[in-house]
């Protein structure tokens, strides 16, 4: 037992590990010459290529019903919408800072739900919103560096992309499907989109030369498979809420290895403003028992 949970818990550090790594090797790619689309198609079609060997080996059941079809829908369109805004935000600001924003979403959960009556309006849960905007705005206002607002509006988006991802995971049609079998779907529908988005903007269809394909799969096989693996692993042993909480960590993650990676400015009002979104982070887990559904892929 010992020994399983102990497992269970470095398969989830791994995890966020995996996850904290997404902004600067995708700084990385940048630096290759590579642009978003390239990236984000080549990303999602190796990583479905690799998801969905998995699924026909492991013979995972993979049709879904009547009923799940409309809030799959919305889960595979809202995480292609988180891919897509996340990189706009990339390109006009820092991978720590759009991470920091990006992980302003579960407050945005809590007080959706408490609006639409599904979740108890309970003082913690208030103050967890409240401390994740008070870090939004310390994290935005930073007078020791430039920001450009448009990066920011785009992190804030893909925050409520996130809304809508989460919520459609939670929808209870969908508890039967196997999370491998969701984020095969997920990636499938992101590499289309990624497809028909990099044909229109007429970039480069695939990586060229060794560098552009190496970031390319390590997004790939690290940022998508392997973090889903790890995560899936760590849900069983420990469960989902303690899952939940170790995974907070990945802002910080992202934040250090940008800073020692590829060189990202940390202020002040951003390490305080970080500091109060994971306590808010924590805060919307920790007094849950409700279980949450892993994240089946960044």
């Amino acid at each position: 037992m010992k020994n399983a949970k102990l497992i269970g818990t470095l398969a989830i550090i791994g995890a966020t590990l995996c996850y904290g790594l997404v902004p600067s090797l995708s700084f990385m790619a940048f630096d290759t010459g590579l642009v978003s689309e390239t990236i984000l198609f080549n990303k999602f079609l190796y990583a479905a290529i690799i998801m969905w060997a998995y699924i026909l080996i492991k013979k995972l059941p993979f049709k879904l019903t009547r009923e799940q079809i409309k809030p799959m829908i919305v889960v595979v369109l809202a995480y292609a919408g988180i891919a897509i805004t996340l990189y706009l935000a990339f390109e006009n600001i820092s991978g720590s800072l759009a991470t920091i924003i990006e992980f302003t979403f579960p407050a945005m959960v809590i007080a959706v739900e408490m609006i639409r009556g599904r979740e108890p309006v309970r003082a913690v849960k208030i103050i967890a919103v409240i401390l994740s905007m008070i870090g939004l705005a310390l994290v935005v206002w930073s007078p020791d560096m430039e920001i450009k607002i448009i990066g920011v509006i785009w992190a804030l988006l893909c925050a409520v992309c996130y809304v809508f991802y989460t919520i459609g995971l939670a929808h209870p049609v969908l508890k039967d499907v196997n999370t491998f079998v969701t984020a095969g779907y997920v990636m499938v529908t992101s590499a289309v989109i990624n497809f028909f988005r990099t044909m229109f903007s007429d970039a480069p269809m695939f990586s060229q030369g060794g560098d552009q394909l190496f970031f390319v799969l390590m997004l790939a096989i690290v940022n998508a498979f392997l973090a889903i693996m790890l995560f899936c692993l760590g849900v069983k042993l420990i469960g989902p809420t303690n899952a939940s909480i170790i995974n907070t960590a990945e802002p910080v993650c992202a934040c250090v290895f940008g800073y020692f990676l590829i060189g990202d400015i940390i202020t002040k009002t951003m390490v305080i403003g970080g500091f109060l979104v994971v306590l808010a982070v924590l805060l919307t887990n920790l007094p849950d028992k409700a279980e949450k559904l892993p994240d089946p892929a960044k």
